[in-house]
């Protein structure tokens, strides 16, 4: 057990604990053969090490003991030893890299303890005794994220007056994490593209996304919706709730999502069902001349970007109706193999020689240099999407969201902030004017923006109440409004930011102004822990409650846009 979990670790640099049993077993499938984990030398060997581990049983049960102290001193030591990390043995580990800091921990004993901590958090009447109720005047225990409408119009004031009402991409880029695609990242800017675009958009550099994998980017960005207990999707039946499909797709818009994977995984297809989007483009809708990614182990995630890019430009025709879409990519996802490697592996040569990179970038550079190329492959495939966009009567009508969804675990990570630091840019030739943000915002933050930018100059009708995580691109995650959470992992709610503090899994850091952390003193600890745990509590009522907003907001809104 112990080596799967060691494989796992050291193919994905995560740990694997309780969320894996929250996928399921053709998503597993997917995941172990897409990424290489049932090689035909990792089975080997762990048929080898199961048959080592046999031989000492098969010796000792031919060998009679005289004592049992010597069996149970066996035994005992055997069960230790899968609780003792490399930390313990070798002097602690480093708690601001979090690379190392996962590395040196026993695997054996987190997957133990995450499934201990998932087992109680799912039946909370196990320990309700031992833990005192917080008043509960204070929250609404029916709605407990239920609140007015309020969120300014911040993107007005950049973007130019037109009587069209314009349309709306949102492009989620798979692992594209601020450390590889800023000139101030740890490794690098290897976006050259992006990082144009930059200096022609709306651009946050503090921006966070809401978990370390992809379950939650999807309702977070565009419905700022809570997780429940393993992620919004994962629930049996979804709630009803508001989000940027339902709203705009009520105001007239028509709505989609292009993915070139199967829109199963993490139930995408399930929102978009609930949403009665008017297109889903998945990887059943592709077929030649677009190709699918490299396969590995007989299984391929599904088209790469280009296809992707390119069929959202063949089947969305210019039209007089706006459009709302949804795109989220692959082709950077573990195990980053890409058709014309070749090219890209010269792009990345090239950049290597231009770039002017420290010794270190240098060496991260080039311990994760397959990431990278995939990564430039990416960038180029937004490139020459943005360059035939241009070429369309609707391109200078239409407002770009870009953004990561998480960034890649793959490319160690710095400190526990590096996990959710993803670029967000929202670029358009509305735009009066190029601008960059330096307050720390998260994706939770981008739709109340966004409807309130629609409401306010093109008359759509939004709710009066919602359920916005968020308080909007102006404010973030600053330390006048609640905080945000954010998912590890689809059973891990361990992090937390409010301000320029971020608690993760007990322990306090502060943020400067570029997202470096360092373990903060204690002192503001009590009030960040105490809106953490008021954070989780809302969301576990929500969730127990298996109810978002009244039936009577929900319905009410919907008849009065004649829709749904």
């Amino acid at each position: 057990m112990q080596f799967i979990l060691f494989l796992y670790f050291g193919e994905s640099r995560n740990l694997l604990g309780a969320d894996m049993f929250y996928y399921s077993s053709e998503e597993m499938k997917q995941i172990l053969e897409a990424s290489g984990m049932l090689s035909f030398t990792n089975i080997a060997l762990l048929l080898l090490l199961i048959a080592i581990s046999w031989v000492p049983l098969w010796i000792a049960n031919k060998k009679t003991f005289k004592k049992n102290y010597v069996s149970i001193a066996l035994l005992s030591l055997g069960i230790i030893s899968f609780f003792i990390s490399s930390a313990s043995l070798l002097g602690g580990r480093s708690d601001n890299d979090e690379f190392v800091a996962n590395a040196s921990r026993s695997k054996w004993r987190y997957f133990f303890n995450s499934n201990l901590s998932n087992y109680v958090d799912e039946h909370p009447g196990m320990l309700a005794m031992f833990h005192k109720e917080e008043d509960t005047k204070v929250l609404d225990t029916k709605f407990p994220f239920l609140k007015k409408e309020d969120t300014k119009d911040f993107l007005g004031t950049h973007l130019q007056k037109t009587t069209k009402v314009p349309n709306l991409v949102i492009l989620v880029i798979e692992g594209l994490g601020h450390a590889y695609s800023a000139e101030n990242g740890y490794i690098g800017n290897f976006t050259p593209f992006i990082g144009k675009l930059k200096q022609q958009s709306l651009y946050w550099g503090n921006n966070m996304s809401s978990s370390g994998r992809t379950f939650s980017v999807l309702p977070t960005i565009t419905g700022s919706l809570p997780f429940a207990m393993h992620g919004f999707l994962e629930q049996d039946t979804l709630p009803d709730n508001f989000n940027l499909f339902n709203i705009l797709k009520s105001n007239g818009f028509n709505t989609g999502f292009f993915y070139g994977g199967h829109s199963n995984f993490d139930f995408m297809k399930k929102f978009m069902d609930y949403n009665k989007i008017d297109m889903l483009i998945d990887q059943e809708a592709f077929g030649p001349p677009y190709k699918k990614l490299p396969e590995k182990g007989g299984e391929s995630w599904g088209y790469e970007d280009q296809a992707v890019f390119s069929k959202l430009l063949e089947v969305q025709k210019v039209q007089q109706q706006p459009y709302f879409h949804v795109l989220l990519t692959l082709s950077t996802h573990n195990p980053f193999l890409i058709n014309n490697a070749a090219h890209y592996e010269q792009l990345f040569d090239q950049r290597m020689a231009t770039l002017n990179l420290s010794a270190e970038q240098k060496k991260w550079a080039l311990e994760n240099r397959t990431q990278l190329v995939s990564v430039l492959n990416l960038d180029d495939a937004m490139e020459q999407f943005f360059e035939s966009y241009k070429k369309r009567a609707d391109f200078a009508n239409t407002i770009f969201v870009i953004t990561g969804d998480h960034a890649m675990p793959e490319i160690p990570l710095q400190s526990k902030i590096d996990r959710y630091h993803v670029p967000l840019l929202i670029y358009s030739p509305l735009l009066k004017g190029p601008k960059t943000f330096h307050h720390f915002v998260s994706h939770f933050d981008v739709a109340p923006s966004i409807l309130a930018y629609y409401r306010e100059n093109f008359g759509v009708k939004t709710p009066g109440q919602v359920t916005w995580i968020g308080a909007g691109l102006d404010k973030g995650a600053s330390a006048q409004g609640d905080g945000i959470g954010m998912m590890q992992s689809k059973n891990q709610l361990i992090d937390f930011v409010r301000g320029n503090y971020h608690l993760s899994d007990g322990q306090l850091y502060q943020l400067d102004g570029v997202f470096n952390e360092d373990v903060a003193s204690d002192n503001a600890k009590q009030e960040v822990t105490k809106r953490f745990e008021l954070f989780k509590r809302k969301n576990k009522l929500f969730y127990t409650e298996k109810r978002l907003i009244p039936d009577s907001v929900y319905t009410n809104y919907f008849k009065r846009t004649g829709n749904r």
